[in-house]
């Protein structure tokens, strides 16, 4: 079978940002189908450090701008054509996006439903085309693939008569992710903070992950307990977060604060095990993957209450009020405080089942 994919979010997918979830599953998915050709469709030119599978081929169909009449004709004309030219049986539209005029079976990946929301952290033409056409596409679908309960809970809100094709995939936690022995935690603590405990979130600097509250809630454990504890953030600025940037060079504990920008997955890993503890801030993400890659290095999580970081954490997670700035603060004082406790979150961590690779939904 020749199968066609909308590969364009392969280009923007990094550790730290998106956790390499669309690269992770259409690798995975070719390389547990070999008998399937995959042609992976790109907006773009990817990188040249892009490595496909030696099943798939790449085409490149150009989008001119980001308007949403540029964002429409490439999906309902440029893409359809290409499909026909490619002699396409199924496609997968992994942008959470299909071509309606197209005849050719389909099935749509949703990452998060955060776009229905306000806190999507896309650009608002496709924002805006989300918003207005999701509904057609989860009803073109032969099948609609998300990757959490979380996130399947929140399509069947948005469309309840879809129950039926909405399936499970799930990209794994990477290998990388692993326990650090006591001098080698050591080595990273001097790699990232100067060889102290340190707090780390992984995300963009974006709004939808709550920084600038993570970084309040930071001042305030700073105010009382005096200690020399740092905060690394992992990920990407943003446009939308130029008021988060912008505010670093005035915080009052900048210097104790790391901006880990770009990192790749070795880099993360090793970030993520030498932790003290992870803060996951985000509330809407379709998979808590930060969650799941700290709890693979036994490392203590504190999230703010959410489905997805409940999904992934259980009891194994401290878990805060997303509406009170006060609990996070008392949290991340509380866990630096008691061992008794981190020891105990520890425990509750080494009996927690992880995810691993699962694309079967793909493929029925």
């Amino acid at each position: 079978m020749r199968i066609g994919v909308n590969a364009s979010p392969m280009s923007l997918d990094t550790a730290a940002d998106t956790g390499n979830i669309v690269t992770t599953l259409l690798t995975g998915l070719c390389r547990l189908h070999p008998e399937h050709t995959f042609v992976f469709f790109f907006d773009k030119t990817p990188s040249s450090s892009l490595k496909l599978p030696s099943n798939a081929a790449m085409v490149v169909l150009p989008l001119k701008g980001d308007s949403a009449w540029r964002l429409s004709l490439w999906q309902e004309w440029t893409l359809p054509r290409a499909l026909k030219a490619q002699r396409i049986e199924l496609y997968l539209g992994m942008d959470g996006a299909l071509p309606l005029r197209s005849k050719i079976p389909a099935e749509l990946f949703i990452t998060d439903m955060g776009f229905m929301h306000g806190v999507a952290g896309m650009r608002p033409s496709v924002q805006r085309s989300l918003q207005k056409n999701t509904a057609k596409y989860i009803q073109k679908a032969q099948r609609v693939l998300v990757l959490s309960q979380a996130t399947k809970d929140d399509v069947l809100q948005y469309a309840p008569d879809a129950a039926d094709k909405v399936q499970l995939v799930s990209p794994g936690i990477p290998e990388s992710y692993q326990p650090l022995e006591w001098q080698d935690r050591e080595d990273v603590k001097r790699e990232f903070a100067w060889g102290v405990e340190y707090f780390i979130a992984v995300g963009s600097l974006h709004p939808r992950n709550n920084i600038l509250p993570l970084l309040k809630a930071f001042s305030a454990l700073k105010r009382r307990l005096h200690s020399n504890m740092k905060l690394v953030l992992a990920g990407a600025g943003t446009p939308a977060g130029a008021e988060i940037t912008g505010s670093l060079s005035s915080y009052k504990y900048r210097d104790d604060v790391v901006l880990l920008k770009d990192a790749d997955q070795a880099t993360l890993s090793r970030a993520v095990a030498g932790a003290y503890a992870l803060i996951y801030t985000s509330r809407f993400e379709g998979m808590a993957m930060p969650v799941y890659a700290a709890l693979q290095c036994q490392v203590p999580v504190i999230a703010l209450e959410g489905q997805a970081a409940r999904e992934a954490g259980g009891d194994a997670v401290l878990y805060t009020d997303p509406e009170s700035l006060e609990d996070l603060a008392d949290k991340m004082c509380l866990l630096y405080k008691d061992e008794e406790l981190r020891t105990r979150q520890l425990g509750r961590i080494a009996a927690r089942p992880l995810p691993v690779l699962s694309v079967a939904g793909f493929t029925g």
